[in-house]
């Protein structure tokens, strides 16, 4: 497999990521604001940082593929690494955020969610696992 295709196929794998996670994360959001979900809020959360985390992936990725040049002789390979390492403070920052939100909502008493809103977590499964089956058959 070519170092071309490899990109190309980490482009096409980050790009559909933000779509079903955009989609996802909208969904979830508005199902936990209206079903007193709370899960599904930190949930949705989770999925914005996917957006934002697969949107710098796929910066790393197209900056990685650049040929050398007189300024970076050696290239732009270590793009990739840079964007893992912004990605991972990133997800560090969002479940610190998230943590700290369980906690509040752990100690203020509040409605149980609607039932209806375990059948959109059940969707959210669903989506997720075709669109692992799809990037992982890719």
């Amino acid at each position: 497999m070519s170092d071309r295709h490899s990109v190309d196929q980490g482009v096409r794998s980050a790009q559909l990521g933000v779509l079903v996670n955009a989609a996802l994360a909208a969904i979830k959001l508005v199902a936990g604001v209206v079903g007193n979900a709370y899960a599904l809020v930190a949930d949705a959360v989770e999925s914005t940082s996917d957006i934002f985390s697969s949107l710098i992936v796929l910066g790393g990725l197209r900056l990685a593929s650049r040929e050398p040049n007189d300024e970076f002789p050696f290239g732009y390979g270590r793009a990739e690494t840079l964007s893992a390492a912004v990605v991972a403070l990133m997800l560090l920052g969002t479940a610190i955020g998230i943590a700290v939100e369980a906690i509040r909502e752990i100690l203020t008493p509040h409605h149980a969610p609607a039932p209806w809103t375990l059948g959109v977590l059940v969707a959210v499964i669903v989506v997720k696992w075709f669109v692992s089956r799809r990037v992982k058959a890719t």
